[in-house]
């Protein structure tokens, strides 16, 4: 499977090479094959306020081209189910709304073909694919219907 992974942290702009624009601005390999990581340049690097209130970060975008699918992870602080912060009740919209103004507008900036995206908000980082019990995640997904997320309950 080929996967492309845009991220935070990497070699100056010129580095890029060949591969495309939009959030991406800085790439650097992994040490894992087929997998690309690229920083996250304007407002996204700075933060997005979404509709809960919250400011959200890009921590990542990994892209799975054979399975149709992107995965945009946000770093979003605020979240905390124990009471202290935001929990899933709270945020339940911004996840239709980071779709639909943030992923689908890239995607098509990019000419990315993707049939599903889903979107995943974290208190803090935590390295894809890995267990962190003390971190608040909260992830959905929807498929993609032209210009709009449509939500599909895991």
């Amino acid at each position: 499977m080929t996967t492309f992974r845009y991220e935070r942290g990497a070699l100056p702009p010129s580095a890029r090479g060949g591969l495309p624009r939009g959030i991406c601005a800085r790439v650097r390999t992994t040490g894992l094959a087929g997998i690309i990581g690229v920083v996250a340049a304007g407002a996204l690097a700075e933060g997005v306020v979404a509709p809960s209130g919250q400011a959200v970060t890009l921590l990542d975008l990994i892209l799975e081209p054979e399975a149709g699918l992107a995965r945009f992870r946000f770093l979003a602080p605020a979240l905390d189910p124990a009471g202290q912060g935001l929990v899933h009740d709270d945020v339940a919209g911004d996840f239709q709304w980071l779709c639909e103004t943030v992923a689908l507008p890239e995607m098509q900036a990019e000419g990315w073909q993707m049939a599903q995206i889903v979107i995943s908000l974290s208190d803090r980082e935590v390295p894809f694919g890995a267990s962190d019990p003390d971190a608040t995640q909260f992830f959905e997904g929807f498929s993609v219907d032209g210009a709009a997320c449509i939500w599909e309950p895991f």
